[in-house]
């Protein structure tokens, strides 16, 4: 999708300027007359182009958000319980598997139901197979680059808790960490997923809803949102800023602010602002608005949520 108007020259001046930008001084591109250019640039030239999805992921890919979604869990959490997780457009399972590694290297006896939904019936049966492979497209199985290469993204000791690596070049997840996952063909926009697999403790909802349009991303949104059971956790990554803000700021979700620019800097392909649509703006702290637009962990209030120094202050329904 082009929305540049016709015999418009942004597409041939983007790659000029960005040549340019990256060779600016860090100091002068943090200014605020630059970051209001950078804006301006991303909305009018960037932001409505090269709208697709794509099932291009890794494991580990946020470490900080995933260790804050672990930390969360555990200081909430009734002992005995069952933990509910879901994944809602989870591609080929790399973000699922990677968040139960994490928890399950806290506690490796806890009970977890975690479902995996995807749209995509191939992406839905990779992440049931478990089986990765080096050199292929990660909706075949494969993974993505490090250092160059096209490898799992994370460190080797992750790798070899993750995964049994096996001499013909497969990476499977072990059994203890897919413990009670199971992965299902479905929509994120359909009203009826919250009838077929209740209400959920956490919701993971990344990535997919960028290269949507603002009206039906606005729409999923709120749909995923209600999933997630009172005093839950709603992770939500690679949206639009502004989409994200309204509508969990409409639905009074809490922002989890530890951390949080730590986290929204943390991915390394949403870097290149603003010459890249699924970029992310610089954090700026001075906006008012700045925990709903760059936090990427929300919890749903319940009729008053008392918050331990991780969440933040007590919040009224």
């Amino acid at each position: 999708m082009n929305t540049h108007p016709k015999g418009s020259l942004a597409p041939q001046l983007l790659p000029i300027g960005r040549w340019v930008w990256q060779r600016l001084p860090a100091r002068l591109l943090a200014s605020r007359p630059m970051r209001r250019l950078n804006r301006e640039i991303y909305d009018r030239y960037v932001r409505h182009t090269e709208r697709y999805q794509t099932h291009f992921t890794w494991f580990v890919r946020n470490p900080p958000q995933l260790a804050l979604i672990t930390d969360l869990i555990f200081s909430s959490r009734p002992a005995g319980t069952t933990l509910r997780v879901m994944s809602v457009g989870c591609s080929v399972g790399a973000e699922l598997y990677s968040l139960l590694w994490l928890i399950r290297r806290v506690q490796p006896d806890i009970s977890i139901d975690a479902r995996g939904i995807d749209i995509v019936p191939d992406a839905v049966a990779s992440a049931r197979q478990a089986t990765y492979r080096l050199e292929l497209p990660s909706s075949c199985g494969g993974t993505l680059r490090i250092e160059g290469r096209n490898v799992l993204s994370t460190s080797a000791e992750a790798i070899g808790e993750i995964f049994e690596v096996r001499s013909n070049g497969v990476y499977v997840v072990r059994d203890a960490i897919r413990a009670g996952s199971t992965w299902y063909v479905g929509n994120a926009a359909d009203p009826a997923l919250r009838d077929a697999h209740g209400l959920q403790d956490v919701v993971l909802a990344c990535n997919f809803l960028g290269p949507m349009e603002p009206g039906m991303a606005d729409s999923c949104l709120r749909n995923v949102a209600a999933l997630v059971i009172p005093g839950g956790y709603l992770v939500v990554d690679g949206v639009d800023l502004g989409v994200k803000a309204r509508v969990l700021k409409q639905l009074g979700f809490v922002p989890i602010t530890e951390d949080a620019q730590c986290i929204h800097e943390a991915d390394p392909t949403k870097r290149d602002w603003p010459w890249s649509r699924w970029s992310l703006e610089p954090f700026d702290d001075s906006r008012a608005d700045w925990p709903y637009r760059y936090v990427t962990i929300f919890q749903r209030p319940c009729r008053w949520i008392v918050h331990d120094g991780l969440a933040g202050r007590p919040w009224p329904p």
